[in-house]
């Protein structure tokens, strides 16, 4: 089946252009590798879909349980302010740590109206200020934004490959949300797995796009159960979630 001719358009910034997606919402397509941030099949759906109800998270947060989520690609933010507003919508205590090496300027991220991944649109705004209250993000470094008393979301600005898993939490849900694994194969070997794996508690659930061998037995490798399920509607048939091998 033929890609269908999905609505593009500039952006200030010449390495970037934004993609209108198959269920109406935004994301960004990067002009050097072609690469996209979400599946143009449906940025929304997909996030959604892969990450939130995947990783089990939501459930986690409707239940009014503490929920703590490991992001690998921050990117549009998308998931991020979608676990945001899922924790305020059911009144749940929420930690987010996210690995980017590029952490996207606000201004960038307004012109994909972030507001309408959102029940609660002041969040936006909030995390809005807290991104532009950063000149020049550094290399290393960790940026904490509070939203309520209740909500903490870190942005380390890092590689994945060099990036040290904090001490003193081990995370529900992990988004591995990097690039396609022909544009970054280093973010998909055994190494970054067995990273994540390290850090992921008991019942936690790692949630990916990808559903190819490579990935499949490099996740394998470093010591995960893998499990293909179905993929968001439109979209992928199937895409990956992993969780610690079960005591024998």
């Amino acid at each position: 089946m033929p890609i269908p001719v999905r609505p593009t358009f500039p952006t200030a910034w010449p390495e970037y252009n934004i993609l209108v997606t198959d269920d109406g919402s935004r994301t960004l397509i990067r002009t050097d590798t072609g690469d996209s941030f979400h599946s143009g099949c449906g940025a929304w759906t997909e996030t959604r879909h892969v990450y939130l109800h995947g990783s089990g998270v939501v459930d986690r947060l409707r239940e009014h349980r503490h929920a703590s989520v490991l992001e690998l690609g921050l990117g549009t933010g998308m998931a991020m302010l979608a676990t945001v507003d899922a924790a305020v919508e059911h009144d749940a205590a929420l930690r987010y740590a996210a690995v980017e090496t590029q952490w996207l300027p606000s201004e960038l991220i307004k012109q994909l109206e972030p507001e309408t991944w959102v029940k609660t649109p002041h969040l936006v705004s909030s995390y809005n200020a807290f991104r532009d209250s950063i000149a020049s993000p550094q290399q290393g470094h960790r940026y904490t934004w509070h939203f309520g008393e209740r909500i903490e979301v870190t942005v380390c600005i890092d590689d994945f490959t060099n990036w040290n898993p904090p001490d003193d939490v081990k995370f529900d849900a992990i988004f591995f949300d990097a690039f396609a694994p022909d544009s970054v194969p280093e973010l998909w070997q055994a190494e970054c797995f067995q990273t994540a794996r390290d850090c992921l508690a008991e019942n936690g659930r790692l949630a990916t796009y990808s559903c190819s061998r490579p990935v499949r037995d490099a996740m394998a490798a470093a010591g995960l159960q893998v499990n293909r399920v179905p993929g968001p509607p439109g979209g992928k048939r199937e895409v990956l979630v992993a969780h610690l091998p079960n005591p024998t």
